[in-house]
């Protein structure tokens, strides 16, 4: 392939999206506008070159004092600069006749994830998606209204995937997920990812309103980026866990061999007869009582002479 044909390509590509990028830029009067979109023609609204819009606030009296007021150089290329523009959603008119030139408005978006084998939506609170299942997209968005621009084909809208290592996808099985021109608030792509050959581990996916560079400018999440829905995809439930298998074990078993006893023949003996013992016996010896000298004599003489007196008186 030589250059001058790659240089043929790519003239061809770049007149195919000019006409598209060149109408969704441009407003019509009393359009709407986003917050954070860049390179705006809004010459067709009224707005002249060097002049200001003015906004009245909620509820406001047109005519009187205004509440916010945005001084524009160059109509055919305007910014929706999120410093000056948040906070006064709503019409703005040029301070010069009140003419009504266009509403501001927040942009909002969303990403629903599903799985389109199994039949449920892809949440927080699910814990792993199996792996082989095809999952489709759900775009919940306020910015489908660029679609309403004169000549333009949708809202651009880019679906990113991060999964393992951090790798991004900007399309899964032949299905482009950067700037999918959309023209619905529920966009829904249908089964486009199967995730067969993808591998397994943890995914993160959101969307983002990539429109005149809106994400860029002005990058909030629930305004112009999605929350994350981040899910494991894997062949196995997580939850189940594996039962070990279990080899068996042989035990062998002994049986014990009984050995006979042997009987050894008893002798009764006599008991020994008892042999009498003599134990001789000691008798205290009597011990005469010891008299005292002097006393006995004198007892004996007076027991004699009461005798003899006895003897007397009978006479």
């Amino acid at each position: 392939m030589n250059k001058e044909y790659l240089l043929f390509l790519v003239c061809c590509l770049a007149v195919a999206i000019a006409p598209a990028t060149a109408t969704m830029n441009t407003i019509a009067p009393s359009g709407t506008v986003f917050i954070g979109e860049d390179g705006l023609d809004i010459s067709a609204t009224g707005v002249s070159p060097a002049t200001n819009i003015v906004w009245y606030g909620t509820g406001g009296i047109i005519g009187s004092a205004p509440a916010g007021s945005v001084f524009v150089t160059d109509p055919t290329s305007f910014y929706v600069s999120p410093v000056l523009f948040e906070g006064k959603t709503g019409p703005w008119f040029t301070e010069s006749g009140n003419v009504l030139a266009f509403y501001v408005q927040e942009p909002q978006i969303s990403l629903r994830v599903f799985d389109e084998t199994a039949g449920f939506e892809i949440t927080a609170s699910t814990v792993w998606v199996p792996k082989g299942d095809t999952i489709g997209f759900q775009v919940d968005n306020t910015v489908y209204i660029l679609a309403n621009r004169p000549g333009s084909s949708g809202a651009p809208v880019t679906i990113r995937i991060r999964g393992p290592g951090g790798i991004e996808y900007s399309a899964v099985d032949g299905f482009q997920l950067e700037d999918i021109l959309i023209n619905s608030p529920n966009y829904r792509t249908g089964p486009v990812w199967n995730t067969h050959d993808y591998a397994n581990g943890n995914y993160t996916v959101w969307a983002e309103s990539t429109g005149n560079d809106m994400n860029t400018n002005y990058p909030r999440e629930g305004l112009t980026i999605s929350p994350k829905v981040t899910f494991l995809m894997q062949s196995t439930n997580p939850l189940i866990t594996p039962t070990p298998t279990t080899i068996p074990t042989t035990i062998l078993t002994t049986t014990p061999i009984t050995i006979p006893t042997t009987m050894t023949p008893t002798t009764l003996t006599s008991p020994p007869t008892p042999i009498p013992t003599t134990v001789e016996t000691t008798l205290p010896t009597a011990v005469p009582p010891t008299t005292t000298p002097g006393f006995g004599l004198a007892a004996a003489l007076i027991g004699m002479a009461g005798g003899l007196i006895l003897s007397l008186n009978r006479k």
